[in-house]
């Protein structure tokens, strides 16, 4: 649930509220404050650990679980419905899950670990998993931390995500994204490996 800032103050429908923890928030603004505190609570936690490994799919639950523990109950789990953002059933989703963290190991070992080749497999794992969209809610903000902790794990800076503005309400920047992430999509990925670095 993407919001813009239209609409944070429209009050959540009984499905934006399934599994939502806090009784007392009740508008998108609410929901999106509580969960940045939630998300923050993670990266604190993540930051500066030198033994994570994230190409590991319960490691990427864990992630998402810690990331979003206080907000929802289903936190960690799965997605088990399809939705218009993905082109993978939900169903496939552990598989897809278990052969991208896979396929980017095999990649990063293979390579010659130079900085703009290891940029471009952590952002082909970026969005791939953006794409595969394990999670009913909170999957671009799992992924672009998820991608940081690759990156740091590789011994690269984490990506600057369009300068810092908050990719989850609207904006420019937000709109660059997005389209970023559908050329990707079709093939390109250039202005995706030059957004996360602008």
């Amino acid at each position: 649930m993407e919001t813009h800032p239209e609409d944070s103050n429209t009050p959540l429908n009984d499905d934006e509220a399934l599994g939502l923890i806090p009784s007392h928030v009740t508008t998108r603004t609410e929901l999106n404050q509580w969960e940045a505190v939630n998300i923050a609570r993670a990266q604190a936690r993540y930051s500066g650990r030198s033994r994570i490994d994230v190409l590991d799919t319960e490691f990427l639950r864990t992630l998402h679980r810690h990331m979003f523990d206080n907000t929802w109950e289903w936190a960690g789990a799965f997605r088990r419905s399809d939705n218009n953002i993905s082109p993978h059933a939900w169903h496939n989703v552990p598989a897809l899950l278990h052969d991208l963290v896979e396929n980017v190991r095999t990649q990063y070992e293979a390579s010659a670990k130079a900085d703009a080749e290891i940029d471009a497999i952590a952002i082909r794992f970026h969005h791939e998993l953006v794409r595969i969209h394990p999670w009913p809610n909170g999957n671009g903000r799992h992924a672009r931390l998820a991608t940081d902790l690759l990156c740091a794990q590789w011994g690269r800076p984490a990506f600057t995500w369009g300068g810092g503005a908050n990719l989850a309400g609207g904006g420019d920047a937000r709109v660059a994204y997005i389209d970023a992430l559908r050329r990707a999509d079709r093939g390109d990925l250039e202005p995706l490996l030059k957004f996360v670095r602008s």
